[in-house]
């Protein structure tokens, strides 16, 4: 069965050229790709034209779009035939089934949140992110996933729990690890850390058989690989995220004044090249398929903004995986059930 999905031609640093040469790329690896292309139809089959691909896309035309440093509340509520919003429409009225954008990220929650119902149940939909960690076994592939990394601030114990099982599901199917481990992050491992919110939290994934929780995680398990989901407050997560990405780019500086620096640095570096480019190849975000915003009744993807061709295709091919292996059904049976056995732990808080 075809998987149909959606692509948002103008968003990102580099549309439409890098996003419709991304589509082609995945079109070309895949034939039961269904690619809808929403954008200004003239620049899109001008780089079509220049790719001299034979692959054929449907085209939605619009002349709107939201910019990357747009306010996206105003670029989403005002601009109601932007690119993003025709991609989230397209998604509710059941003609794809995922999107993918690379542009702006609050647009791209907002025009979900308007336009594509939740799943019933759940009160906070999440931003997930993939990223690499230092465990690498033929378990487990070098990629864990956190959530929520700034779509929700503040969270309940009840959101908490729906987040962990969010991610349960997209990494046992997406990422391909069994029983993935669920770690709460916390300011420590005792089951008694934390506030209020936590605690309960903590008490109630212990309590919960289907999902594989270790239990309270720190700061610095995060990139060891000790969990395969981390859950977090989107505030939270949103600050180690920024973290992590500061630390990548400090040592990519880093060694690049090494190598400037003195010769026998530069002896050093080049025997380790090919450690540091197969290093490279673990920590490059075009291989992740970008980040999943879970919680809606279909799935949309947020490419990172820099996106080249190759990270487009690839969140591509994770949408439509995850259509094809109904990630969002099996959220919603699974939190269904959730919710109906705790219904009187919540009514009373």
């Amino acid at each position: 069965m075809a998987q149909r999905i959606a692509l948002d031609a103008m968003g990102g640093d580099h549309a439409p050229g890098e996003i419709i040469r991304g589509a082609i790329r995945a079109a070309e690896q895949d034939s039961d790709l269904e690619i809808t292309l929403v954008g200004d139809q003239k620049q899109i089959e001008e780089e079509l034209q220049k790719a001299g691909s034979g692959a054929s896309f449907e085209i939605i035309h619009t002349d709107s779009w939201v910019e990357m440093d747009e306010d996206p509340k105003v670029g989403v509520k005002e601009k109601t035939d932007a690119s993003i919003n025709i991609c989230s429409r397209l998604v509710n009225d059941g003609k794809v089934d995922a999107l993918v954008s690379a542009g702006n990220t609050g647009a791209t929650i907002l025009s979900a949140a308007k336009n594509i119902p939740v799943i019933e149940g759940i009160e906070r939909t999440a931003l997930a992110t993939v990223y690499p960690t230092a465990k690498f076994n033929h378990n487990r592939r070098g990629f864990a996933l956190m959530l929520d990394v700034g779509a929700t601030l503040k969270c309940t114990a009840k959101q908490l729990v729906h987040f962990a099982f969010m991610g349960n599901f997209y990494v046992a199917d997406i990422l391909g690890v069994e029983q993935p481990r669920i770690g709460l992050l916390n300011i420590g491992e005792e089951e008694t850390k934390g506030g209020d919110v936590l605690k309960q939290t903590y008490q109630l994934l212990r309590n919960t058989p289907e999902l594989n929780f270790i239990g309270n995680i720190e700061g610095k398990d995060i990139p060891k690989g000790e969990a395969d989901v981390v859950v977090t407050e989107g505030f939270m997560g949103n600050v180690v995220l920024k973290m992590m990405e500061g630390v990548a780019d400090v040592v990519k500086q880093t060694g690049k004044y090494a190598f400037k620096k003195k010769f026998a640095w530069k002896i050093g570096l080049a025997l380790l090249a090919p450690g540091i480019k197969k290093l490279k190849r673990r920590t490059d975000y075009t291989e992740y398929g970008g980040a999943p915003i879970l919680g809606f009744r279909k799935l949309a993807i947020k490419a990172h903004g820099r996106s080249n061709a190759k990270a487009i295709a690839n969140a591509i091919h994770v949408a439509a995986n995850s259509s094809k292996q109904n990630i969002c059904a099996k959220i919603e049976d699974a939190i269904g059930d959730f919710n109906q056995r705790h219904a009187l732990d919540f009514a009373e808080v």
